[in-house]
């Protein structure tokens, strides 16, 4: 099964599992430090008590629903089941409270595109319509914060220091603070992450065979072969993996 979500929190994995054509899904925290390899499929198919959960758990819920989210949120987790429900969730797999995902403002549909935790306590919801809500676990309805302004249907949200940019599935990337858009930009496919990055003060995007900066100072690109899939940043330096397991520096 796939690892669709996750969230480390000390030495703990809690993530989600899901496969489709076994109609199976599982919410686990699993120990970091003694991963295990899992059982194999056959074994899960034939239902094998030992098979039913991730190898090694520390606990494991079955899921009723395909997950859409998961973060952390105040040393705890928030997560998304489909259609519309967001539980928040202690270390432990306990239930603490839940809510519903709000309704969208326009007929591009309700789809969960992101969650995100606010310094205020509370979590910020956009919809693939571009709305965007904040929701409370104390009773309170959701609260509506504006939509972005695109007709596009919005694929993924990052945030940073200055703002937040959305990635909308025509492949353009908005950076918006608060509601003044500062720069967007075309982009060749959907990138394989987007993070905020002190050093060159903006966005870097590992794109679709490119590399993307959009930064206070303007727009940057460089081709590349291959397609990125992931950005770690140390102290001193921006690494890039891409779909063939190769690291290198990088450069817009």
């Amino acid at each position: 099964m796939s690892l669709t979500h996750g969230v480390v929190m000390g030495t703990r994995l809690m993530a989600t599992w899901m496969d489709h054509e076994l109609r199976m899904a599982r919410f686990a925290a699993l120990d970091i430090n003694d991963l295990r390899d899992g059982p194999s499929r056959a074994s899960v198919r034939r239902g094998e008590r030992e098979a039913v959960h991730p190898a090694g758990h520390l606990w494991s819920h079955a899921l009723d629903a395909e997950p859409l989210a998961l973060i952390e949120h105040q040393g705890n987790v928030v997560l998304a089941l489909h259609p519309n429900a967001l539980y928040l969730i202690d270390d432990e797999g306990r239930e603490l409270q839940r809510t519903t995902l709000p309704e969208p403002e326009d007929s591009l549909g309700s789809n969960l595109t992101h969650l995100h935790s606010d310094d205020d306590g509370t979590v910020e919801v956009t919809l693939r319509d571009g709305s965007c809500h904040r929701v409370f676990f104390d009773g309170r309805p959701a609260e509506a914060l504006g939509r972005a302004p695109t007709d596009q249907p919005v694929r993924s949200v990052a945030y940073g220091p200055q703002g937040k940019l959305l990635l909308t599935e025509s492949h353009d990337a908005m950076w918006l603070e608060g509601d003044t858009v500062r720069m967007t930009a075309r982009l060749s496919g959907p990138p394989g992450q987007v993070v905020w990055s002190t050093t060159h003060d903006g966005w870097l995007i590992a794109g679709w065979r490119e590399r993307v900066l959009l930064s206070t100072s303007g727009f940057k690109r460089s081709d590349r072969d291959n397609v990125d899939v992931a950005v770690y940043c140390t102290e001193t330096q921006v690494l890039i993996v891409d779909n063939d397991g190769t690291w290198s520096a990088f450069e817009a």
